[in-house]
């Protein structure tokens, strides 16, 4: 029987006459006419009514699946834990500390969290501190920087981190610096905003605050986006989005952004953010206001990280020298406000249209800085003080070893639920002797360790002083 082909047979497969078998492409006409391609490669538009169903298009519905109801897995509190500590040691094979876990394994660092804590109490007393965190590779530079956020964080500091290298975020580049700062933003409250929204949205719930902050800051860059953001808060748009990622640095088309603001006046000025390599006075500016406004909203202050600051030895010549200017920048605007800043700004160079290199006196910035002693880096002693330097130690002194070892071990027995036979004692005796020799740096202690509970649990007959003594022989060439 031949069927009639109507609107709903696209891709049908039917035969033509002259033309033989082939696929229906389109109809037209209502169905009167059809685009056809056929088996021996010739597309032409036929008339339907010369067509032949071979095989319908339209598929059999196929039966219903029934979902196959699964009962749902009811974890206890100890199954949590036992599944959180197995993420923690899945890690740790990697020699990485999970954040969450940082002060429950850092040990051995007393006397730099004091030196830190010192550095909170003077940015309260004076208005801002610096520390340069020293470390050689796999010494602990990057987990310490991350302890230093968590304690900053607990102390009501505003945290910006950011990591530099050559391509995405260089020294000598302040803006791409101060872009990656503001796209890093964590509150003592909400660790994971990651923009500076929270800090307007607090300012502008408090009224006084806000009708204060717009007058005293009217003509300022931080005055117009406070007051445009308090008018567009609410319209979640692209508007709204070009304001934001203008005032954190993005890369935006200006015009853009003048046209988009709520208010339009010479008196609430939008400022080009330059992007050329001698813009230091401009984000020194930035930053400094920001942590000014961090502590008018009742903030200690805004904390600065700058990790893998070694990236600036594989800057040519006048890459360094713009560097320099920007760390030695950001140097004057933390301790500007303090009688002993060695750092002033005549020694420090403008953009061609100069502007100041802070909003106010008091910056209420902590700025900590992470390098890497053996590589070329910025002269930092030359503007600061000895105590302001951290050295962190290639080696844990035997108890503080001890105290580590006991800690992976708890938690890799939690992980896998077996019983104490306090393996954590051998294996913290072999790996001190590997540390002192300088044979291994802390990263590779804590993998190494790791390892050997693994090995330890997987073979019920091999022990830590097995290891151990295996380590030995091949560190040390002896039993």
């Amino acid at each position: 029987m031949v069927k009639i082909i109507t609107e709903t047979m696209t891709d049908s497969i039917v035969n033509h006459p002259l033309f033989g078998r082939g696929r229906v492409l389109e109809i037209r006409n209502a169905a009167r006419e059809a685009v056809v391609r056929f088996d021996n490669g010739i597309r032409a538009v036929v008339q339907t009514n010369i067509l032949t169903i071979l095989e319908n298009s339209q598929p059999i519905a196929p039966a219903p699946v029934v979902p196959i109801q699964r009962e749902e897995t009811i974890r206890t509190a100890e199954d949590l834990k036992r599944i959180e500590a197995r993420q923690t040691i899945e890690a740790l094979r990697y020699g990485v500390v999970p954040a969450r876990r940082i002060r429950e394994l850092s040990v051995g660092l007393e006397d730099e969290r004091a030196s830190l804590h010192e550095a909170f109490e003077n940015v309260a007393q004076t208005g801002g501190d610096v520390r340069f965190v020293l470390g050689e590779y796999g010494a602990g530079k990057s987990h310490f920087f991350e302890l230093a956020a968590q304690e900053a964080l607990e102390n009501n500091f505003i945290v910006a981190t950011t990591s530099l290298d050559l391509r995405e975020v260089p020294p000598n580049r302040p803006q791409r610096i101060y872009n990656s700062l503001m796209r890093s933003l964590r509150y003592p409250n909400d660790a994971d905003s990651r923009t500076v929204v929270p800090l307007l949205d607090k300012i502008v719930a408090s009224p006084k605050l806000y009708a204060e902050l717009v007058e005293n800051l009217q003509g300022t860059i931080f005055g117009s986006a406070l007051y445009n953001y308090s008018l567009m808060r609410e319209r979640d748009d692209e508007a709204l989005m070009l304001l934001l990622d203008w005032i954190s640095g993005e890369k935006v088309a200006i015009q853009k952004v003048r046209q988009a603001v709520a208010f339009k006046s010479k008196e609430v000025p939008i400022p080009n953010l330059a992007q050329i390599t001698t813009a230091a006075d401009q984000y020194c500016y930035l930053l400094n206001g920001w942590g000014w406004l961090a502590q008018q909203a009742g903030y200690a202050g805004l904390a600065v990280f700058i990790d893998e600051s070694e990236h600036y030895s594989l800057l040519n010549q006048r890459g360094q020298e713009r560097a320099d200017n920007f760390f030695k920048g950001l140097i004057y605007t933390a301790l500007a406000s303090r009688p002993d800043c060695r750092v002033h700004e005549n020694l420090l160079e403008h953009q061609h249209r100069p502007h100041p290199f802070r909003l106010t006196e008091r910056s209420q910035l902590l700025l900590l800085f992470a390098v890497t002693p053996s590589a070329s880096t910025f002269d930092y002693r030359r503007w600061l003080d000895d105590e302001q330097i951290i050295s962190l130690k290639r080696s844990l002194p035997a108890e503080a070893l001890d105290e580590l070892m006991a800690r992976l071990y708890v938690l890799h027995r939690q992980a896998y639920e077996y019983e104490n036979t306090n393996h954590y004692l051998d294996v913290s005796a072999g790996l001190i002797e590997c540390l002192e020799n300088n044979l291994l740096n802390l990263r590779q202690t804590i993998r190494l360790a790791v390892d050997i509970y693994d090995r330890c649990y997987a073979h019920p007959d091999y022990t830590a002083a097995q290891a151990v003594g295996e380590l030995r022989q091949a560190l040390l060439g002896r039993e």
